[in-house]
C-alpha cells in the first residue's frame, strides 16, 4: 500500500522561530545526535549512501541526512512520532540549509553535512564523518567497522579581535566514540573543500594531538533534555 506523502519544506528559523530553542536543536543535531548516531553502527551509516547493492539501492545523501532529522527530532520529542502513516499519511520535515555530500577523502568513505548557517559560538557550520575503510569494494565491508566524526564549529568572534575574518572561520574538532570532545586548536575558512582538508589531514596523522578535550554530560541537548543516553 503506498504511503502519502507531505514534504514540508521550510528554512530552519521557520520550524523553530525561538533562537533559544533553535541554538538548542541545531547543537543536538549536530554534536549530540549526528555523533552517535555514526558511532553506534558506522557500517550501517556509510552501507545507506555507498552500497548500491543494498535493496533500493544507496540512498540521495541529502534525502538521507532529512529522514535521519526527522528521526532526530522524534528521539528529542521535539516532534510527535507518526502514529498512523499508512491512513493518516507522513510528513516528511526538510530543513532548506540542510544538505549531505559523499566525498573519498585519504582514502577512506566520507559524508559531509552542511548545517544551518550558526548563530551562536560553538553551533557547526559542517560534521564530517569518516568510515575507517577502503571505498573500492563496500560490499566487503566488516559489520564491525569503526569510524571517526569531526566537527567545524563557529567561534567566538569577540576572542579572536586580529583575526578579521574570525566570522567566517571555524574551529576543527572531533567527537570521539566514548563521548569525548576533541578541539585540534586550528582554525579554518568555513568552507566545504577546506573542512575536507582538514579531514584529510586528521585521517592521514590519527595520532596527532588535541590542544584541548572535555567529555559533557550525556543526552540529546546541551543540558537536561530528553532523549539519547
Amino acid at each position: 500500500m503506498k504511503v502519502k506523502t507531505r514534504v514540508d519544506n521550510r528554512a530552519f528559523r521557520d520550524f523553530y522561530a525561538d533562537p533559544a530553542k533553535r541554538h538548542q536543536v541545531h547543537y543536538g543535531f549536530a554534536h549530540r545526535f549526528l555523533p552517535h548516531y555514526v558511532h553506534k553502527n558506522p557500517y550501517g551509516f556509510f552501507a545507506y549512501l555507498f552500497r548500491p547493492d543494498m535493496p533500493g539501492g544507496a540512498i540521495e545523501p541529502t534525502v538521507f541526512i532529512h529522514t535521519r532529522w526527522t528521526m532526530f527530532e522524534e528521539t528529542a520529542k521535539l516532534i510527535p512520532i507518526e502514529g498512523d502513516p499508512i491512513n493518516g499519511g507522513m510528513v516528511c520535515r526538510q530543513v532548506t540549509e540542510l544538505s549531505m555530500s559523499i566525498h573519498v577523502v585519504a582514502d577512506k568513505p566520507v559524508t559531509l553535512v552542511q548545517m544551518p548557517s550558526p548563530e551562536k559560538p560553538g553551533e557547526a557550520y559542517f560534521v564530517a564523518a569518516a568510515l575507517l575503510a577502503s571505498p573500492a569494494d563496500p560490499k566487503s565491508w566488516p559489520p564491525d567497522l569503526g569510524a571517526r566524526v569531526f566537527t567545524l564549529e563557529s567561534l567566538h568572534v569577540e576572542m579572536y579581535p586580529d583575526l578579521p575574518d574570525a566570522g567566517q572561520r571555524g574551529v576543527f574538532c572531533e567527537w570521539m566514540k566514548n563521548g569525548e570532545h576533541r578541539n585540534f586548536g586550528f582554525k579554518i575558512r568555513a568552507e566545504r573543500e577546506a573542512v575536507l582538508d582538514s579531514v584529510a589531514r586528521a585521517l592521514l596523522a590519527p595520532d596527532a594531538p588535541a590542544v584541548a578535550g572535555y567529555t559533557p554530560t550525556k543526552g540529546i541537548f546541551i543540558s537536561g533534555g530528553r532523549g539519547l543516553p
